[in-house]
Parts: structure tokens; C-alpha cells; sequence
């Protein structure tokens, strides 16, 4: 009876480890806990649901959230890379992510904070192929009485491939419905990356909307293959 009760107890702690948020910094170093949000230029985590703690992207390998995984990555701005948390959509021979959506919700109450960003994100240069997002990260202490600063505001969704080993990053201009506008980009771009399986090079090129349904479908396809 002993041991069948350490079993149920063993699996209960499992299964509360394994449903947790976590968050792995570039040291290897693991935070588990509840995350609060993120804005994609930072994540903010109660550390063992007790003290919060916000983290820059530049000091985050990647972390897990509402059964998401996200990673974070440099993005070209001018001489220096600039570090983003992307969103995994597909991993694979190429992977599809996504960027913006979510935000940082500020805090009903406040409990131990560490430290306390306030972030302001606007229009500027940027460093998203000139597209005009560029953020603005400043470290603050100052009272505890107060809550942490809201956001601007969370960027819109914007898509980005990799072919790892075959060039950086790049920008998919399609949305839930691509505009007609794009779709020849889209398309062009779905050639050069998975171009190279003939009977999906024929899909693409006989495909006419590459809304991004579609678009992550043909990614699966591509990497179900290799």
C-alpha cells in the first residue's frame, strides 16, 4: 500500500512538473513557475509562483508557455543583432514562427519583484528587414508600491521561415487571409525553401491563396518528407 501511494504521489509531482511553465536562460539555468506573459521582448515569470522576475530575450534560450514553445532570436539592426522571442509553429528541416500577439498583462498585486523593465514599444527603424518596429527597453528599480508599467501594446503577427544551414531568417508577408498583394511573395519565397521536393514544388505553384493555414500545412508536408 506503501509503495502504491508513493507511486500516485510521484506521478501527481510528474504531472504538476511536466504541465509547468519554465523558462531557460542562456546559462542553462531552469525558472519553472507560472509566466505571466510576454511581449516578445521579454517574459515575466512568478519564479516558483512566488517572486516575478523579468527577463530580456538576449538572456533567454527559449521557454514554455499555455503548451507553446518559444525561442529567442537576433535579428539584424543596423551593426548589432537585436534578440526577439519567436513563437514555434513548425520545427523541422525548416521551421515557421511567429511574432506579437500576446502581451505583458500587468500584475493584480504585486508581490517580490526583482527588478521591473518598463517597456515602450513603437514605431521606429527597427530591426525586422526596415519594416518599422523597433522597441525600446529601459531597467528601472524605484517603489514597490506601484505595479509594473503596462506595455504600449503587443505587435501584430508577423511570420518568419528558416531553413537552417540555407540563409537567416526571413519574413513571410501572408496573414489568416493573405492579400492578394503578397501572395506572389509568398509563393516565391515557399519555392526557394521547399522547392526542392518536386511534387510540393508542383502544389505550390498551382496553389492560388497562401493564407497562413496553408502555408503551415505545406511546412508539415515539407518536413514529413525528410
Amino acid at each position: 500500500m506503501k509503495l502504491f501511494l508513493s507511486f500516485l504521489l510521484l506521478l501527481f509531482v510528474t504531472n504538476r512538473l511536466s504541465a509547468q511553465d519554465f523558462i531557460v536562460k542562456n546559462n542553462d539555468e531552469v525558472i519553472r513557475g507560472t509566466i505571466k506573459g510576454t511581449d516578445y521582448f521579454s517574459v515575466w515569470i512568478s519564479a516558483n509562483d512566488e517572486a516575478e522576475v523579468i527577463l530580456l530575450a538576449r538572456d533567454v534560450k527559449n521557454f514554455f508557455w499555455n503548451g507553446n514553445s518559444y525561442v529567442s532570436k537576433g535579428f539584424a539592426a543596423k551593426r548589432n543583432l537585436e534578440y526577439r522571442f519567436v513563437k514555434v509553429i513548425e520545427m523541422g528541416t525548416v521551421n515557421l514562427y511567429s511574432f506579437g500577439g500576446e502581451t505583458l498583462a500587468p500584475a493584480q498585486k504585486e508581490k517580490k519583484v526583482k527588478f521591473r523593465p518598463s517597456i515602450g514599444i513603437g514605431a521606429g527603424t527597427g530591426g525586422f528587414g526596415g519594416m518599422g518596429m523597433g522597441g525600446g527597453i529601459s531597467i528601472g528599480g524605484g517603489s514597490r508600491n506601484t505595479e509594473p508599467d503596462r506595455p504600449a501594446g503587443a505587435p501584430v503577427v508577423r511570420y518568419f521561415i528558416e531553413k537552417p544551414g540555407a540563409g537567416p531568417l526571413q519574413e513571410v508577408p501572408m496573414k489568416a487571409i493573405t492579400e492578394d498583394a503578397q501572395k506572389v511573395n509568398v509563393k516565391n519565397i515557399l519555392i526557394q525553401k521547399l522547392g526542392d521536393q518536386p511534387a510540393l514544388k508542383a502544389k505550390i505553384e498551382s496553389s492560388t491563396d497562401f493564407n497562413s493555414r496553408d502555408v503551415i500545412n505545406l511546412v508539415q508536408e515539407y518536413n514529413s518528407k525528410k
